[in-house]
């Protein structure tokens, strides 16, 4: 008999553990959701700060930044919705930070790609503006050396009916 009594309390004593330990850990996952929401907005900012810095970066290295400013853009009207339904939504303004994060982070990915290609552009812009120089250099050394002798040649076939009379 004592030993169905102490299996009985034993079943008891479990069963209490276990209910103890899921108010736990709801309590717990109640605490720290507010926690989890202040971590995802503050983190969307952070991530778009690395992003306006990506393309900040890309824009001084001559890159063309139109899509990323735009999608940058788009980031941070998200996260403005965000902030005005943290208090009413959270569920969607969570939602609306991780799409804003997530557009952030597609902007800090293709950031390198631009700065890259803006870097390639400038470097032929250099080279087209090295190449023009030594070019019109050249026609002007050849106009110098040449265009008097046509000049003259021109003029004396022109004028070569001309006769001067003494005085």
């Amino acid at each position: 008999m004592r030993a169905q009594s102490e299996c009985y309390m034993d079943g008891q004593v479990q069963r209490r553990k276990i209910a103890l330990a899921v108010i736990l850990v709801l309590l717990t996952s109640l605490a720290v959701t507010p926690l989890v929401r202040a971590q995802s907005a503050t983190q969307t900012q952070a991530d778009l700060g690395q992003a306006y810095a990506a393309v900040l970066n890309a824009e001084q290295s001559g890159g063309n930044v139109t899509a990323l400013v735009a999608k940058l853009d788009s980031a941070i009207a998200l996260v403005q919705q965000a902030n005005l339904l943290n208090s009413t939504d959270p569920t969607r303004a969570q939602s609306l930070y991780a799409q804003a994060s997530t557009l952030a982070q597609q902007v800090i990915s293709s950031a390198p790609a631009v700065a890259a290609a803006g870097r390639a552009s400038v470097l032929d812009a250099q080279i087209e503006l090295g190449i023009e120089t030594a070019v019109l250099a050249a026609l002007a050394v050849l106009a110098y050396l040449f265009v008097p002798r046509l000049f003259w040649r021109y003029w004396s076939r022109t004028h070569s009916d001309w006769r001067v009379k003494k005085p």
